[in-house]
């Protein structure tokens, strides 16, 4: 039985939109048919009925996910908690050496799913990327000092990419398992006397 999964993404600078993309292509590997819409693109009407599963990932950007998938999670939250459904975080935090960035950012996407009553069967943070080339320069500036503090790459004159492309598959493909649950029939072993 084939299944439909919908992707839904908030990306400011990209990365996320990158990586709900790798994403439905680990998903279409594994024989599901994917749909990939952005958030910011989405009216609170988007009817999920032919949906048999939905991921949702934001990208956080000064502490804050996305507001259109804040939106898109309040307008369809007894549809995220009734199917199988799951939520990726994106950040600098979730991507840092530092063990504490690393809670900070799972704290924050457990407050996020929280605030937003949904319980996602599957959720997870993964790294984002210091984007300097494409950052206005009082932010690549703000952004060069954040990540001096925390040892992360500070060359403004290229981009990094902290994303952790296993970990992406990994997630696609656990949540393959829970939205096309096995369907080989279980047979009853019968003792002979």
């Amino acid at each position: 039985m084939t299944r439909h999964i919908l992707i839904v993404y908030g990306s400011r600078y990209g990365q996320t939109a990158k990586i709900a993309s790798h994403m439905r292509g680990v998903l279409e590997h594994d024989g599901v048919i994917v749909k990939l819409l952005n958030a910011d693109a989405i009216g609170r009407s988007f009817d999920l009925s032919g949906f048999d599963a939905v991921v949702v990932g934001s990208s956080v950007i000064g502490g804050k996910h996305r507001k259109s998938v804040a939106g898109f999670i309040k307008a369809h939250a007894d549809t995220l908690n009734r199917v199988p459904s799951a939520f990726f975080s994106v950040s600098g935090s979730a991507a840092s050496v530092d063990p504490r960035q690393q809670f900070e950012a799972r704290v924050l996407m457990e407050r996020f799913l929280v605030a937003a009553d949904w319980n996602p069967d599957l959720m997870t943070t993964f790294g984002g990327a210091l984007l300097y080339t494409r950052y206005f320069p009082l932010l690549r500036w703000v952004m060069k000092r954040i990540a001096r503090k925390y040892g992360e790459p500070t060359d403004t004159t290229r981009d990094h990419e902290m994303t952790d492309w296993v970990r992406v598959d990994d997630f696609a493909h656990r949540f393959a398992n829970i939205a096309v649950p096995e369907t080989t029939p279980v047979v009853a072993l019968t003792q002979h006397s």
